[in-house]
Parts: C-alpha cells; structure tokens; sequence
C-alpha cells in the first residue's frame, strides 16, 4: 500500500540483506519520527500469522522516520494489529548523556520517549553512571532514517550489541583511512557540514542521526544567537558523484527536523581537485 498513512498498530516490512524484518507503529513522536517496536525475527518470506507475530516481546523500540520511508515506497504497510498492553503507554528510553573521547557512552540519563530532547530535559534528568540490570535492558533514543534502519536490522543491533557494534564501525572506517593513505597518498582533510535548526531539541536530534553515519557532532547556538548549528565532521567522500548524494542526504534530513542544511567547507584539494589548503564553503 505504497503512500498510505501509517495509523497505530500498523506493521509494515522492510527488506534488508538478511531478510524481512517487520516493525510496529506504536506512538506518534511528532518530529522526532514514528515510534516503533521491532519485531523479532528475519524472515525469508512474508509471515503468514502476523497476529502471533504482534504478540511477541519487541526486541526494542526507537524512533524512525516512517513518514517519508512510506513515502518513497522504502517500506510497507502488510498488516494492522492490536498493540500489546505492555507496549501502550510510552516507553523509558537509555538517552547518552556523556561520551569520552572515543566516543563511549560513559553516562546515562533514563528519559520518557514521550519527553523532548531539549535543553530543559537535560537539565532536568540526573546521570547515571552505573545502570541497573533492568536499566540496561532499555532501549536506547535513536531516531533512524531508514538506510541506518536497514543497516541495523541486517546486522542484529539491539541495545546491548550498541557498544560492540560502535566499535566494529570504528574498526572499519579507521581499516578505510588506513587504506586511502597507504598508498603513499597525503592524509585527507576533515569537510564540515553546517546544519542549521531553530530549536535545540531538532539539533541535537540530527546529530544523533549524523552520529550513527560514523560523523563527529558538535551542536551549539549559532552565531546570529537564534539558530542551533549541528556542525557535523567526516573525511569527504572519495569523488564528486558520491558528494552529490551525500548533499541530498544532508537536505533531506535538515528538512525533515524542520532546520535547513548551510553547505559544507574542507581544503580544495580533498575531492581529487586542483588547489591547495585553503577552505571552500559551498551552499
């Protein structure tokens, strides 16, 4: 059903390169996406009971752009059914509230999916530095476009893969790094992107997005003092093809949380182009 709204209680499939995984829509998050709860199982072809299949404990739940995924046909609605008791009311979440230098989450704070990520929010709920059994059992706050939901499902995240699976990507985009400069080949320079949003909350949202795509993420209060920036870093892509899409990706997901993508800058020479170490914003 291709374009149809999501009501609650609809499931729809997405295909990935380990199977069909089918996910639930349980709570309107405005626009931090649809709350989900993720089925378990993979599965070679389309269950035929998905009234069972909605009685299973969610693996864990998070938040996905299901809008615009029904939109570009990305995904579809295979069935509605009633949403179990237990998964009704709005969640407890895991919200990072301090990362080392590595990146590791060294401090909790426990939110409501319900609450908002705003600057409030963070004042108000205290860190945790060492969870409970139980703590570590909750879902963490993401909000996923649906290439890191694809992704994800394919390789068997949960919450408690997180740090193993964060890990792995570390491995793999320090093992790509290593690659592009062994072949005697000058370090590459960091590009920028400046994303712009007019609430914290929005901000801090899209970097937690651009985290998941292996971006380093600062968010601040702009310099015109109204506007939060999400200044997002990574090494460019390798050629201009694969930038024109990365720019897409940038706009689509600044428009989504109701901010605008400003461009990017990096040394003139990181795309394969003639110039030297000076910088270049493009808009």
């Amino acid at each position: 059903m291709p374009g149809k709204s999501a009501r609650i209680g609809d499931i729809f499939e997405i295909k990935t390169p380990a199977g069909l995984a089918y996910l639930q829509y349980t709570h309107d998050g405005g626009s931090g996406g649809a709350l989900v709860r993720v089925l378990p199982g993979l599965f070679h072809s389309r269950p035929a009971d998905f009234a069972e299949l909605a009685r299973q404990k969610e693996l864990y739940f998070v938040f996905y752009t299901l809008k615009y995924a029904l939109r570009d046909n990305q995904t579809e609605i295979v069935s509605h059914q009633h949403v179990p008791a237990w998964a009704q009311p709005y969640p407890e979440m895991r919200w990072p509230g301090a990362r080392d230098q590595n990146g590791k989450v060294i401090a909790w704070k426990i939110i409501k999916a319900s609450d908002p990520l705003s600057l409030e929010t963070h004042r108000r709920t205290p860190l945790v530095n060492s969870l409970t059994a139980e703590q570590e059992k909750l879902s963490i706050h993401h909000i996923w476009p649906h290439p890191i939901m694809v992704k994800e499902l394919a390789r068997g995240w949960t919450p408690r893969r997180a740090e193993d699976l964060r890990l792995q990507d570390v491995a793999a985009a320090t093992g790509r790094e290593k690659d592009r400069t062994s072949d005697g080949k000058s370090a590459v320079k960091p590009m920028r992107h400046y994303l712009y949003f007019p609430k914290e909350a929005d901000a801090r949202k899209a970097g937690e997005v651009l985290q998941t795509r292996g971006f380093s993420v600062e968010v601040r209060l702009g310099a015109d003092r109204e506007n939060w920036l999400a200044l997002a870093t990574k090494t460019p892509p390798k050629n201009e093809a694969s930038m024109d899409g990365l720019r897409d990706d940038m706009e689509t997901l600044a428009a989504e949380l109701g901010g605008e993508y400003d461009g990017w800058e990096l040394a003139t020479g990181s795309l394969g182009l003639p110039g030297g170490e000076h910088i270049t914003k493009i808009n």
